[in-house]
């Protein structure tokens, strides 16, 4: 390594970590998502029995942490307590079930202690990390305490019945607390911290809102994390970032774009976290050109990559209406332009 920047090929988990930790120029600009849906694996793979190994290496991925057709899964998410439907082919979440005090009996959540859950995902990571960054996904319990109530719902409860809200979030973030005892002994390098916080116009709550409800929660759990986070959000967080940034999260993704401007985020806030983002979803990988797809890969890479600390991502993940040629043609675009020293 010769100022910051890597003379020799790293491996794909070394890359990662070299951009998420700030420990400068990795060789060349690793890819991650925060998921890849089943239908689009099958798409992609032609079959259902491949390795997360096998997919990350067809695709170019350094590193996995999502779930897979055949049953493996890195995910340490709580049920949702929804309805649920299917709009083509893809699962939409509905009305929220814990519409007030009486319904607190219904939210069961799984064991955290059942030891077996954690053996079978240590097996799952001896037999496929290899070389690859790995991670595990986990929520807080903010996503599921509003989703649970509704947004209308849980707006009301605020006011009528705060201390309903204070023990959803309680239970759930609880729930959390008592997984990371476990999986922090697992071969995880990261978590991925997943709670939507916002829309594109700004934060599903305000400061105060969030400040008083969630943020002492928030603090609870990432006490229990032992190993480097990222955190995911859709929409623009900007107006909650005072708070969320004394977090000490490592990343942050996907920069909605949307909502926030990646190349701003980088000038505000590239000296101090790694970006996570983002090509877009609306059109790019879901309906445009394999020339769109290299465009829009170069045109990211120059602008966010420089210095490091920047991994390049979709939009939020890779959906099952993305275009399997697009997916294939961005691994291939990130290989060819993202190598260091950044010369686009």
């Amino acid at each position: 390594m010769s100022d910051g920047v890597f003379s020799v090929e790293l491996t794909p988990r070394e890359r990662v970590l070299t951009a998420l930790l700030g420990r400068g120029e990795p060789d060349r600009v690793p890819w991650l998502e925060h998921d890849v849906q089943h239908q689009l694996q099958l798409k992609l793979m032609g079959r259902p029995d491949f390795t997360p190994g096998e997919l990350a290496a067809y695709l170019g991925l350094d590193g996995f942490g999502f779930s897979y057709p055949s049953g493996v899964s890195f995910d340490f998410y709580p049920p949702l307590m929804v309805t649920r439907s299917k709009v083509d082919g893809v699962q939409m979440i509905g009305k929220g079930l814990l519409t007030g005090v009486d319904r607190l009996n219904d939210l069961n959540l799984p064991d955290p202690d059942r030891l077996q859950i954690y053996r079978q995902v240590r097996e799952w990571l001896k037999a496929f990390k290899g070389d690859y960054a790995v991670y595990a996904r986990i929520r807080s319990g903010i996503a599921p305490t509003y989703l649970g109530m509704g947004l209308e719902g849980f707006s009301y409860n605020l006011v009528d019945n705060p201390d309903f809200v204070h023990e959803v979030i309680h239970r759930y973030s609880g729930w959390t607390i008592r997984v990371l005892e476990h999986i922090n002994e697992l071969d995880f390098d990261f978590y991925w911290l997943t709670d939507d916080l916002a829309c594109n116009t700004g934060p599903l709550f305000s400061p105060g809102v969030f400040k008083e409800f969630f943020l002492p929660y928030l603090v609870r759990v990432v006490k229990a994390i032992h190993k480097p986070w990222i955190l995911h959000s859709d929409g623009n967080l900007e107006a909650l970032l005072p708070q969320l940034l004394p977090l000490g999260f490592q990343g942050l993704h996907p920069i909605d774009p949307s909502g926030m401007d990646i190349v701003e985020m980088k000038q505000k806030y590239g000296d101090k976290i790694c970006l996570l983002g983002n090509i877009d979803l609306r059109h790019t990988l879901t309906r445009g050109t394999l020339r769109e797809v290299k465009q829009e890969v170069k045109n990211r890479i120059a602008q966010v990559a420089p210095g490091g600390r920047y991994i390049i991502t979709s939009a939020n993940s890779l959906t099952n209406y993305c275009k399997p040629q697009n997916v294939l043609a961005m691994g291939r675009y990130i290989k060819k332009y993202g190598k260091y020293p950044i010369r686009i």
